[in-house]
């Protein structure tokens, strides 16, 4: 009983150091799509490529980079969100490509579906299996710690993501509900969340990828803090400029955008062509 405790101890920081590298390297290289700028994976990609094929492997174009991965719309989805969290839904928005690519999606690219649970799942097979294997842990135990952890994770993303942006509750029929976790959004914890997700849509997604399980990020220097980015917040259309997709739900204190007047929602620097550069 004693070792059974012990290793339930120890089972549990290790699954959340587990989940937070997931999450950092799900959302930083596979939905920000920066799998597709990494010259050096390209180069083992083509590598390995003309290594099976013997000889050079190349796009139809001629190019020999010929990994291209889309990240679930979550690159229009930041073009779609104003650094208040809320989202744009103005007449001129609407007509983009980047936003009728999300039209599919009653949730706009901002929750887990049960697909994506299980992707993230299938993720953690590679690092959860011989670390745990290595801890002593049977293939059974580790499915007994590693399945709920998923599922807790999924609902703690989408209690968090989907309001965030004034989206409603996940039903159970899209992907795992958080309705019920819903306490944690009046805890200094989903403020923290908050903020740091906030600062991660400010700086046009280059820092704080870690959402729910903080950590990656302080580890490999991609965390900025609250006091940094708030800074560099641009301005937002005022409650009359433009149409909304709601309200997002907000902790008290979270830093605020500066907001332009009506009219003005359409300049150069706010259309979606603008903000789909800079993201």
């Amino acid at each position: 009983m004693i070792m059974s405790a012990t290793k339930a101890l120890i089972a549990i920081p290790t699954m959340y150091a587990l989940m937070s590298v997931n999450e950092y390297v799900t959302h930083r290289w596979y939905q920000h799509e920066e799998f597709n700028k990494d010259h050096a994976f390209q180069r083992f990609c083509m590598r390995v490529g003309a290594f099976f094929r013997k000889r050079p492997l190349k796009l139809p174009d001629g190019r020999t980079n010929f990994i291209k991965i889309k990240g679930g719309g979550h690159v229009e989805h930041h073009a779609e969100t104003y650094d208040d969290m809320s989202l744009k839904k103005d007449e001129r928005w609407r007509r983009t490509k980047a936003a009728l690519s999300l039209d599919g999606d009653d949730f706009r690219g901002t929750a887990f579906s049960w697909p994506v649970t299980g992707m993230m799942t299938a993720q953690m097979l590679p690092s959860t299996l011989p670390v745990f294997a290595l801890m002593g842990y049977s293939l059974l135990q580790t499915f007994a710690v590693l399945l709920p952890g998923m599922l807790l994770h999924a609902a703690v993303w989408n209690m968090l993501h989907p309001p965030m942006h004034g989206l409603p509750d996940v039903p159970i029929s899209y992907g795992m509900p958080g309705k019920w976790i819903e306490k944690l959004r009046n805890t200094a914890y989903f403020k923290w969340i908050y903020e740091n997700h906030q600062g991660h849509h400010v700086l046009g997604g280059q820092c704080n990828y870690n959402v729910c399980c903080p950590l990656t990020d302080h580890l490999l220097g991609t965390y900025v803090p609250v006091n940094v980015w708030s800074k560099k917040m641009r301005a937002v259309p005022g409650p009359d400029a433009t149409e909304r997709w709601g309200v997002p739900v907000e902790p008290a204190g979270v830093p605020q955008a500066p907001v332009i007047a009506a009219g003005t929602a359409t300049k150069e620097d706010l259309t979606p062509t603008a903000l789909l550069r800079k993201d």
